[in-house]
């Protein structure tokens, strides 16, 4: 089976193989945990990372929604949308913080 992976990352074509069923349900079970591996570790970055709710916002930086909707709208601070509620990053807000300071 070894011999199978290493054909096939090595990209060899024009060749025709005859695969056990057993080795054929290996390879694909290694395609899927490799493609797991890369895909799901970004994945469970962005869902961990936190969310505040539009209110915690306002009453960190000390504005009004108003003020909330126009920066969205320049791009200063984007909220993430989660059905019609608006909610920012964590990391965005701290990002915001750290270049202009506590108010943009």
């Amino acid at each position: 089976m070894q011999n199978l992976l290493e054909l096939v990352k090595s990209g060899v074509t024009g060749i025709t193989i005859s695969v056990t069923p057993e080795d054929l349900l290996f390879l694909v079970n290694q395609t899927i945990e490799a493609a797991k591996a890369v895909l799901l570790t970004p994945m469970v970055c962005a869902a961990q990372e936190a969310l505040l709710s539009k209110k915690e916002v306002m009453e960190k930086f000390g504005v009004c929604h108003t003020t909330l909707w126009n920066w969205g709208r320049n791009k200063i601070l984007v909220p993430v949308k989660v059905g019609k509620k608006a909610f920012y990053r964590q990391s965005d807000v701290t990002r915001v913080i750290a270049e202009r300071g506590a108010r943009p």
